[in-house]
């Protein structure tokens, strides 16, 4: 998946670096690459919000003749796409948990994503944190599927020293959950 993204953003990058930055022709190929972001899954509302800020940052852009000018794209580029994950409300974690035990209620931290994002990981550096600040931490594997998942985040629990709450392979994740 991420292969093919790479390969759009590539052939952006040189596209633009080898064209003349006119306003006609920065238009155009980034039309291209807004539609190849959208082939390759990245949400229109994103694509969209990528391609204008690239717009409005290349149109006009005056490069010297000795510059080098993919650099300055990659650059461009990656200012955007930095300011796409940028948040204007930071999330205080330990604030969130501090609430949560005022109101003497468990505080849930569920992670989500694609397989190999390092969520497991996460999960066991978050836990030791917080075990670290004082808090107790129960973790819950309901990842049922993938080949290996539980033994992967027992290793976590048995290595902090928390407890694990799991399921069998095959069983049923939201009903796993729900019962949490």
């Amino acid at each position: 998946m991420f292969e093919r993204l790479r390969e759009v953003i590539s052939g952006f990058v040189t596209k633009v670096s080898t064209t003349e930055l006119r306003p006609e022709e920065i238009r155009e190929i980034i039309w291209e690459f807004k539609l190849a972001l959208i082939e390759n899954d990245v949400a229109v509302v994103v694509a969209d919000h990528i391609c204008e800020h690239l717009e409005n940052n290349l149109a006009g852009l005056k490069i010297g003749r000795f510059n080098d000018r993919r650099r300055i794209i990659k650059e461009a580029l990656k200012e955007t796409l930095q300011k796409l994950f940028e948040t204007p409300n930071k999330v205080d974690l330990i604030e969130i948990i501090e609430k949560k035990q005022v109101l003497k209620e468990p505080c849930v931290i569920v992670f989500v994503g694609i397989n190999g994002t390092g969520k497991t990981t996460t999960i066991a550096k978050i836990a030791n944190l917080l075990l670290k600040r004082g808090y107790s931490v129960v973790l819950a594997c309901s990842d049922t599927f993938r080949a290996g998942s539980i033994e992967q985040i027992e290793q976590h629990a048995k290595k902090l020293g928390v407890h694990l709450i799991k399921h069998k392979y095959g069983s049923d994740a939201a009903a796993f959950n729900f019962n949490i």
